[in-house]
């Protein structure tokens, strides 16, 4: 794999989602690595699972590399996937990942490297279902159940007197449901904004994103640049292949827009435009991250993804929740989940 100048972010927002609701059965990592960067820094990624249902659980993760290759091959091929009990059918076993008791939590420390070697970059799909259940279910894949993820990305470094110290940044692990949805055009929540976007001699700004939909499924996505005075600077297209993940390093200046100029405060859009599929019944699905770094110190700064409607807190929080005002909200048709867990 392409050696890899590393910088990652993501706090992701949307109309259903805020900070206190990350439970799923389903969890993305959008972005972990084992890998080189910018200042001599070395990367790396410890994850933590959290039980958060009633019942002991088993977790598998799915790794999918960077590039922006098609990795329906890899997805699909069992011996790359990391569980906790052989006898399910994993050559990569971590037992640390069955019989997860009802509000544990467990780490896996230098996950990449540890699992599927250095230099390597990508995003993480976590699944979560009752202990033991995986091969009871048709297709097998268990029974679901709730976890929260979170992981830290960070540099390990050593002084000259042998002290060791560590800075990095922590992602969330996203619940499937917050992906940005194709579907959702007429209500705009197709699309979401970054702001603070900076790029010169002091900053440089890294996007990311991760195709979760269906493994059939390609998605064509729009890129807006714009200044600090709104004013649009360059928009271009990426076509992203199934179950891809892709991150632009220093995306304003070198890796995606090559602007000429510098660039302060500037904002991002992020579009979801068209999807081509295979599958009788696509389900384009789009995560994005976009991380400001510092040159001098590799320290990041996380920018949000947002949606530039209004959570719907009277519906959530009071349950004023008329058909018109649940359609136009977006909140139907029905979220549909993109994409079920790999298998022997």
């Amino acid at each position: 794999m392409r050696k890899l100048l590393f910088g990652i972010a993501l706090w992701l927002v949307s109309p259903w989602a805020w900070a206190s609701f990350r439970a799923a059965d389903f969890v993305i990592v959008p972005a972990a690595a084992a890998a080189p960067g910018l200042q001599n820094a070395t990367w790396r990624t410890d994850v933590e699972i959290m039980n958060v249902d009633e019942v002991p659980v088993d977790v598998m993760i799915v790794f999918l590399p960077t590039g922006n290759i098609n990795n329906t091959y890899w997805f699909d091929n069992f011996a790359y996937h990391l569980g906790g009990r052989s006898e399910d059918g994993f050559t990569k076993v971590d037992p640390k990942l069955k019989d997860i008791q009802p509000g544990r939590s467990v780490v896996l420390e230098n996950i990449i490297e540890g699992n599927w070697g250095a230099n390597s970059m990508g995003a993480l799909l976590i699944w979560a279902y009752k202990a033991g259940s995986f091969k009871q279910t048709t297709p097998p894949g268990g029974e679901p159940r709730k976890i929260l993820v979170w992981s830290r990305t960070y540099n390990k470094k050593t002084a000259e007197d042998g002290t060791v110290s560590t800075f990095g940044q922590s992602i969330p692990g996203i619940p499937w449901y917050y992906y940005i949805d194709a579907h959702k055009q007429p209500q705009g929540l197709n699309k979401v904004v970054f702001s603070g976007i900076r790029e010169d001699a002091a900053f440089r700004t890294n996007i990311g994103l991760v195709n979760i939909s269906d493994r059939l499924t390609s998605l064509e996505v729009e890129l807006t640049l714009y200044g600090a005075d709104g004013t649009k600077l360059k928009d271009l297209g990426v076509v992203l292949s199934p179950l891809a993940h892709e991150q632009f390093d220093q995306a304003v200046k070198s890796g995606l827009f090559r602007l000429e100029n510098d660039l302060t405060f500037g904002t991002l859009e992020i579009t979801v435009k068209a999807w081509r599929s295979t599958a009788a019944e696509p389900t384009p699905a789009l995560l994005a991250y976009v991380s400001r770094v510092d040159n001098a110190t590799n320290d990041a700064v996380y920018l949000e993804q947002t949606y530039t409607k209004e959570f719907p807190w009277d519906c959530v929080f009071n349950g004023n929740c008329s058909a018109s005002a649940a359609t136009a909200l977006g909140l139907v048709p029905a979220r549909v989940r993109p994409l079920a867990p790999p298998h022997p």
